[in-house]
């Protein structure tokens, strides 16, 4: 059960045992503070954390709130998430990992919003047993906000020191009965525009996330459509020194992006979920989801510095991805004992079928073959003329197509062969992927054109679970993942796609749920292997006159992680990560773009004295460190300087917040970003595709809860 530490700001709702009407999902973790005793998604079950023999961190609302980031890499950074990119990005335990997924489908987009988001959990190590193609870093899981069986409703606006404004409308309640049918609905959307910091950039966004649902006796059906429409950077285009500095010599509000070349996203999404208690201990869960999505834009993109000469090169890119994907799962629960020995069943299934279309096509007219060079301190990027969306070829005769079709068919059975002493937790799984590929290059149609490959293997996930003492756990845990290569361009001599990746992973280590679960904690070493990783092989294909790979590469993923949550007193709340660890690959060399350190905390105090009452303040800071690039391509160094890699500079990422209630209506908050005012990278897809980070920001918001 979550721990009732309400905010100041909220009224108390109805307690937890109201809310949580099916095993399989926590239905709000608003208003229970940063410490949750329980995972909903873990082992697809509503289940204590101290239970789950892998290292889970939940974040709930109330955390994302005071944080007060729309973006999931924002968030998790203060969760033992580094950022890729700030947007869905994510990595974990040292590298990157797929994007995180949204009810428990894939969602694979790379931006979206949060507003609709109860809660986050971070599941580290390989979950691939339930979870079609997790990494075997781990995994990220939204969970979605759901229709409350009270009446609930608040609207709030904001607006930044940049003159960025947002507002978000969150109405949830019962409609009303039709028979012994109860009826409720959940209405969450948001409005984003106005000025950003950076030169020629914008963030603007519209969310609008319906849901109705219906409760019929022990079944409850529910329908929600997410529509989300956001036009912003195609992605941080600075670039860092080789002492790993982010540049800001052409001032701090220069991103090197040229007027009219933010992209749009689209993502139109239809879910239906229906759950079903077939008796007290036995339950089934139903969830069907359709997403479609649509990115388009023109880009200018980094292709090269030279710190020669100073200059920074940008070609000229259309992009155009469109995507459509179907996600079924099916499960079921059930508790039961055997003698003295107490039970618990899961099994199910997941099947996915995706389509995506890729066309992102270069320009030949901009500049010299498509390439400008820009001096670094003075681009003058405001001049350019960037290519027209429809001055390039007709989408229809460019791009490749790709059919992925995913499937997980699995079983978990968990027994405590001694009570309150020692849990076992086998779980196996067949899992499959089938891709047809139809590539649209001349060169890779000659290698055969249109290929269908498939992949299968059988993972499994064992652990056990030994408690010391009611409250203190030991756990041990051997699993395994399956995903295919993180890039769908992995092709070998002869143009055909690289087979899937396997991980393996070994965990142990410890978890408590002390002083009634006001200290949650784990602490866990790890060490994981995998195999398959696409190499690039020197040298051009003769077959298909491309860049070739070979699937002879490894990745070893070896150190420790944990997290605290604690709440000391009533009104005080801590939750504080750690990681340390090493990224290596066949030959034992630090593997490209991976970290070795990531470091955060984020606290709140809610003032109860009569001089205070009502104001609360809290922050925290998250730190990666060790982020390392072995690949420099692009990059001509000053004459007589030579080095084979460039680690970014490690610097706190701090940030700020201080709200008051003035009634129980009114609630007024000053979040402040980035508070020591430093000039870093917050994310890297390499040197030159860096996202700076904007100075110290203020943003103030008003919130009316009616």
């Amino acid at each position: 059960m979550l721990a009732q530490t309400v905010a100041p700001e909220t009224a108390t709702p109805p307690k937890e045992p109201a809310l949580q009407l099916s095993k399989f999902e926590v239905r709000s973790t608003q208003d229970t503070g940063y410490i949750a005793n329980n995972s909903a998604t873990g082992f697809k079950t509503n289940q204590e954390l101290i239970k789950i023999p892998q290292s889970v961190t939940v974040v709930t609302r109330d955390l994302i709130d005071d944080i007060g980031a729309t973006k999931t890499s924002d968030v998790l950074q203060f969760a033992g998430a580094s950022q890729f990119y700030r947007g869905e990005s994510i990595r974990l335990r040292g590298a990157r990992t797929l994007n995180a997924y949204l009810d428990d489908a894939i969602e694979n987009v790379p931006y979206s919003d949060n507003v609709d988001i109860d809660s986050y959990e971070v599941i580290r190590g390989p979950a691939g047993v339930l979870y079609a193609n997790a990494s075997v870093g781990g995994v990220v899981l939204k969970a979605t906000k759901k229709p409350l069986p009270y009446a609930l409703d608040k609207i709030n606006f904001s607006i930044n020191d940049w003159g960025q404004y947002r507002s978000e409308l969150d109405a949830t309640g019962p409609l009303g009965e039709l028979g012994d049918a109860k009826i409720s609905y959940r209405m969450v959307a948001a409005v984003q525009g106005g000025n950003s910091y950076f030169k020629n950039t914008k963030d603007d966004r519209l969310a609008l996330h319906p849901t109705f649902e219906v409760d019929f006796k022990n079944t409850t059906v529910r329908f929600a459509v997410d529509y989300i429409d956001l036009t912003n950077i195609a992605g941080g285009q600075n670039f860092v020194l080789p002492d790993g500095t982010l540049y800001t010599g052409a001032g701090r509000d220069e991103g090197y992006y040229a007027k009219g070349i933010m992209e749009n996203h689209k993502q139109l999404r239809e879910r239906v979920a229906i759950l079903h208690r077939m008796s007290p201990n036995w339950e089934s869960k139903t969830s069907i989801s359709h997403l479609k999505y649509e990115r388009k834009g023109t880009n200018l993109l980094p292709v090269a510095l030279d710190l020669t000469n100073n200059t920074f090169t940008l070609f000229a890119r259309r992009n155009y991805q469109r995507a459509e994907n179907w996600v079924l799962n099916q499960d079921f629960l059930g508790n039961y004992h055997i003698g003295p020995i107490e039970n618990q069943t899961a099994a199910g299934f997941t099947l996915t079928d995706e389509y995506v279309r890729a066309a992102f096509t270069n320009s030949t007219t901009f500049g010299t073959n498509g390439r400008q060079a820009f001096n670094i301190a003075d681009p003058q990027l405001d001049s350019v003329v960037v290519p027209t969306y429809d001055s390039y070829i007709p989408v229809a005769s460019t791009g490749s197509w790709t059919n992925n079709r995913r499937s997980t068919f699995y079983v978990q059975q968990q027994a405590t062969v001694i009570p309150d002493r020692v849990i076992l937790v086998g779980g196996v799984s067949r899992a499959t992927l089938q891709i047809n590929d139809v590539p649209a290059v001349a060169a890779r149609l000659s290698a055969g054109g249109t290929r269908i490959v498939s992949f299968d293997e059988n993972l499994h996930r064992y652990g056990v679970v030994i408690n010391a003492t009611k409250d203190i756990a030991f756990f041990a845990l051997d699993s395994t993942t399956f995903a295919p290569q993180g890039n769908s361009n992995t092709r070998d001599i002869n143009g055909v796609l690289l087979p899937a990746q396997v991980g393996t992973g070994k965990e142990y280590g410890i978890k408590t749920a002390l002083f009634g679960g006001k200290l949650s904690a784990t602490i866990s070493h790890f060490d994981t292997s995998l195999t398959n990783v696409a190499v690039l092989q020197g040298g051009i294909s003769p077959v298909t006159g491309l860049l070739y790979f070979a699937a002879s590469g490894v990745q070893n993923q070896v150190g420790w992680d944990g997290t605290v949550a604690w709440s000391p007193i009533p009104e005080w709340q801590i939750l504080v990560t750690g990681y340390k660890g090493t990224v290596k690959d066949q030959n034992g060399v630090t593997v490209n773009n991976s970290y070795s350190s990531l470091y955060s905390f984020f606290t709140r105090y809610d003032f109860k004295n009569d001089t205070f009452k009502g104001f609360s303040i809290g922050g925290g800071a998250s730190k990666t460190g060790g982020n390392i690039f072995t690949s420099l391509g692009g990059y001509t160094f000053p004459v007589g300087v030579t080095q084979p890699s460039i680690t970014l500079e490690s610097v706190w990422n701090a940030s700020m917040f201080v709200s008051y209630r003035y009634s129980k209506h009114w609630n007024f908050r000053l979040n402040v970003t980035n508070l020591l005012d430093k000039s870093f990278a917050m994310g890297a897809q390499s040197p030159l595709y860096v996202d700076a980070s904007p100075p110290r920001t203020y943003q103030f918001t008003a919130a009316y809860r009616f």
